[in-house]
């Protein structure tokens, strides 16, 4: 499978059947290089705009989001490649306030080809036991790690130690290019100054196999167009 990092919260996931499932995109407001690729699925951690811009992703894919307060399980059938992909979605809250001060926020968790990924959205708090008991053990986490409307970096390697995965790509921080956003506080470099086994792709994507994630929990960087 080839993962491709999208800026902000926003991942490309390309199976090796060519199965593709879009997580979070986002909004034109974001000034990001927003690519012209067309997916199969668009997946939607909420409804703020800089997560849940379905309209940018050609391919009239199918949309996958939370509409109840329960959990959610979506199976996915793709006619054009065969695959038949199943999504949890795990309530949390954007914030650590219950979800009084932003609302709702939903982890999605899916299997392909027998990788376990887990996308955390805009996770506001550390996950409890009920939830890490739904997610299960998991191999490659998204984990927001800018703070001010998610987790901060320290909360985010807290969560990394919850959830113990094998490969992380960290997201959702801030750059010059939306510090006027009010969407981050905290740098990509504020969170991975406290990991201990961080390596920069120095790519915008990369090759992931079940057979090859590492055995400890590696951190991965991706760029960002």
């Amino acid at each position: 499978m080839i993962v491709r990092y999208l800026g902000h919260a926003c991942f490309w996931v390309n199976t090796g059947k060519s199965t593709s499932v879009i997580l979070d995109p986002y909004a034109d407001y974001i000034p990001y290089q927003f690519p012209p690729l067309e997916s199969d699925i668009v997946v939607c951690s909420h409804e703020h705009r800089d997560h849940s811009a379905s309209f940018r992703v050609g391919g009239n894919p199918v949309v996958v989001k939370r509409t109840a307060e329960f959990e959610s399980e979506f199976e996915v059938p793709v006619a054009r490649t065969g695959e038949t992909l199943t999504f949890v979605g795990v309530p949390t809250h954007h914030d650590s306030y219950s979800g009084r001060k932003r609302g709702p926020n939903t982890v999605w968790h899916f299997y392909l080809e027998g990788v376990h990924f887990c996308h955390l959205g805009d996770l506001g708090h550390l996950l409890t036991d009920p939830q890490l008991a739904r997610i299960g053990k998991v191999d490659v986490l998204f984990v927001p790690v800018g703070g001010k409307e998610t987790i901060d970096p320290t909360e985010a390697i807290l969560v990394m130690n919850q959830l113990n995965p094998r490969l992380v790509f960290p997201m959702h921080y801030q750059t010059p290019a939306i510090e006027d956003h009010a969407l981050c506080e905290f740098t990509l470099e504020d969170f991975t100054s406290r990991c201990s086994n961080v390596e920069d792709a120095a790519t915008m994507a990369m090759e992931v196999d079940l057979a090859r994630l590492p055995t400890s929990t590696k951190v991965v960087i991706l760029k960002h167009e």
